[in-house]
């Protein structure tokens, strides 16, 4: 009697393990840094901000007039079958003329952002990817606000919504190129200053940023 017990937890093994093998769904990592340029439209590049400082009194800022911006950007993600899930980072710092002024200030962009893409023609060496995410994002310019004849510094913190494509060409099992093409849609809700600290926007800032990039990926 033991030894049909034995004999059928050994089987029922055998078959648990026959059956994960089947549903394995293989997996691997990779690490991903390109260079691109970014487009972009909207509330930032039109008009000048009414701030209220901690006293309540008013002052104006100038966003960056942000048109056209470099875009290195870098990537850690996992590929699980056909799927892909990956954090992006970007950072770029360029001089841009204020809104409504006749001058140019250093200006800091980042975006932080969670990416989700489905990879057609997996596991081909060539595969297409359609994916969507969602990001955080700020930009700093120095010296684009004026409180009490001084010039200020101005943060705008927002989130966005993205739609992203891209092409995988593998040149061998470990090394990818991908190009690829991005949307994302921005609302920047918060502003600050040192003399406003952080402060609601009302209405929000509406930006749009479309970019094209090419990269080289490194999976493992």
């Amino acid at each position: 009697m033991k030894l049909k017990i034995v004999i059928l937890l050994i089987a029922a093994a055998i078959a648990a393990a026959g059956a994960y093998e089947e549903n394995y769904w293989p997996r691997s990592y990779f690490v991903r840094a390109g260079m691109g340029v970014t487009a972009t439209t909207g509330d930032l590049n039109e008009r000048s901000i009414s701030v209220k400082d901690t006293s309540g009194n008013k002052f104006k800022a100038y966003p960056p007039d942000i048109s056209l911006m470099g875009d290195p950007e870098f990537l850690l993600g996992v590929n699980i079958r056909e799927f892909t899930v990956a954090v992006a980072f970007q950072y770029w710092k360029q001089q841009e003329e204020l809104v409504r002024l006749s001058e140019e200030e250093s200006t800091r962009f980042w975006r932080l952002g969670f990416e989700f893409y489905y990879n057609f023609f997996w596991p081909d060496y060539f595969q297409i990817g359609l994916g969507a995410g969602f990001s955080y994002t700020s930009v700093k310019a120095e010296n684009s606000a004026i409180h009490n004849g001084e010039p200020k510094d101005t943060e705008y913190m927002g989130s966005g919504l993205g739609l992203f494509a891209n092409v995988q060409y593998y040149i061998i099992n470990e090394i990818a190129i991908v190009p690829a093409i991005k949307f994302y849609r921005n609302w920047f809700r918060n502003i600050y200053t040192d003399d406003s600290e952080n402060r609601e926007l009302d209405p929000f800032l509406w930006q749009t940023f479309i970019s094209a990039s090419i990269s080289l990926q490194f999976q493992f």
